[in-house]
């Protein structure tokens, strides 16, 4: 999967779907970096910066899942599959 496949947008389920879709395969996280800009509030970036000030900054793969998670767009059962096959792809690897 590359950049180009997935969505322009995200406002519904099958759009999130496919990003989760991406997680799963190994995009790499600077192709999904404009979806967590777009998504994140003004909270959610603040609890990043007190993530990132304490030395445990998420993975982008990991924040964007959480604001799917958090638009309700998908469950959180569905973002940990996602992350969990992404993690048996191991380092560097991608599907």
């Amino acid at each position: 999967m590359s950049y180009r496949d997935l969505p322009a947008l995200v406002t519904q389920r099958e759009e999130a779907v496919i990003l989760l879709e991406a997680i799963a395969s190994g995009v790499d996280e600077r192709e999904l970096a404009p979806f967590v800009a777009a998504m994140t509030t003004y909270e959610a970036e603040q609890a990043a910066a007190i993530m990132r000030g304490s030395g445990n900054e998420m993975a982008l793969r990991v924040q964007l899942g959480a604001l799917l998670a958090e638009a309700e767009l998908v469950s959180n059962d569905e973002v940990f599959a996602a992350l969990d096959a992404r993690r048996a792809l191991g380092p560097g690897e991608a599907a």
